[in-house]
């Protein structure tokens, strides 16, 4: 059983907090990026959605991961990373949006950042999978 801790939900409460914010930037700039030379516009909408945010988010959990947890080794592609997370995020707000019709705002936002720190903490924490630090023992010398 996984145990409740701080950094845990530091790492969640971070993690959450970008998701949210640009997902409540991205849904206020949809329009202006669909207006631009409708083609075009959707693309750089979705590029900016699914290459660019998963990207910025994998490198900051991976920072988060070695400042909070002394982790080492990048087990997992940062973009991989952050694309987990998002996809993760996307599909909780689509079910949200198709099972009780609400629609993403920034309630729904904190709601989701004060009820999902935890699992997103520890989503984020072995999304990485990197080894721990540790000090190596040292070697026993024989005695002739």
């Amino acid at each position: 059983m996984l145990k409740v801790s701080k950094q845990v939900f530091i790492h969640g409460l971070i993690i959450m907090t970008i998701l949210v914010t640009v997902q409540l930037l991205l849904d206020t700039t949809q329009n202006t990026f669909l207006l631009y030379m409708p083609p075009i516009g959707l693309a750089l909408y979705l590029v900016t959605m699914f290459l660019i945010q998963p990207i910025i988010l994998g490198v900051i959990n991976i920072i988060v991961i070695h400042r909070l947890y002394d982790c080492e080794g990048w087990q997992i592609g940062f973009w991989l990373n952050g694309f987990f997370l998002l996809i993760i995020f996307s599909t909780m707000n689509l079910l949200l949006e198709i099972t009780l019709g609400l629609t993403f705002s920034l309630a729904i936002g904190v709601i989701e950042v004060l009820l999902l720190a935890y699992p997103f903490g520890y989503l984020g924490k072995f999304s990485n999978r990197g080894a721990e630090n540790y000090i190596p023992q040292q070697p026993m010398i024989k005695q002739r």
